[in-house]
């Protein structure tokens, strides 16, 4: 029988794909869609996203900050060592403050592959601007050199959410989910429409070949 225990791989939610989860209303199998994220993996965050979640109370619900709180990485290393030893290698311009939430989170990623407590790991963001393969795509080259894992929009995670629960997660759900993130994530206008056709698309994709399979 195949299994639905949660996975021990480790997540690493950025704050805007963590106040893109709580922001929306959809509930899926009657959970709020952002406790998904403890519900399959195990999810830390860094300090400096957490103080970030704390400056944007007014765009959080739900008791998520809470829930943050007791989910903060825990360094081995000093911060800003772990930072130098990831950043050396690249000539990469980054925005102090806005840039820090990220940056420490892939010193969480860092560290928590370089000394083994994790096999791979998650990183969920909706800065899709760091993640696309170009010059100041700082995120994109770090996990292009670092083979850590993979990096997820909150898109990506809907649509991982509806393949792996499909029987309590109609498709109809998934796609007002999808909808309704991605006008939050946001962008010029015929950005947001063909990421809509994109994620729409994957997830037909999904459908069609899961139907084809016997129950399991």
């Amino acid at each position: 029988m195949h299994s639905k225990q949660k996975s021990y791989l480790l997540c690493i939610p950025d704050t805007n794909s963590l106040i893109h989860l709580c922001q929306t209303d959809i509930e899926v199998s009657r959970k709020e869609l952002w406790l998904w994220l403890w519900q399959e993996f195990d999810v830390k965050l860094s300090e400096s996203v957490m103080d970030e979640l704390n400056r944007h109370q007014n765009k959080t619900y739900g008791g998520i900050i809470k829930k943050c709180s007791k989910s903060i990485w825990n360094y081995s290393i000093q911060i800003d060592r772990l930072e130098q030893s990831l950043l050396q290698h690249f000539n990469i311009e980054l925005g102090g403050r806005n840039d820090q939430g990220e940056r420490h989170n892939c010193c969480v990623a860092f560290e928590a592959i370089a000394y083994g407590k994790y096999r791979q790991v998650i990183f969920l963001t909706d800065e899709l601007h760091s993640t696309t393969p170009n010059g100041k795509a700082f995120l994109y080259k770090i996990f292009k050199t670092f083979p850590m894992g993979h990096i997820w929009s909150s898109l990506d995670f809907v649509v991982y959410l509806y393949m792996r629960h499909r029987k309590r997660f109609p498709i109809e759900t998934a796609k007002l989910l999808i909808k309704d993130i991605n006008n939050l994530v946001g962008g010029k206008e015929d950005i947001i429409r063909d990421r809509l056709k994109k994620y729409n698309n994957k997830l037909m994709k999904i459908d069609i070949s899961l139907s084809k399979l016997p129950s399991i």
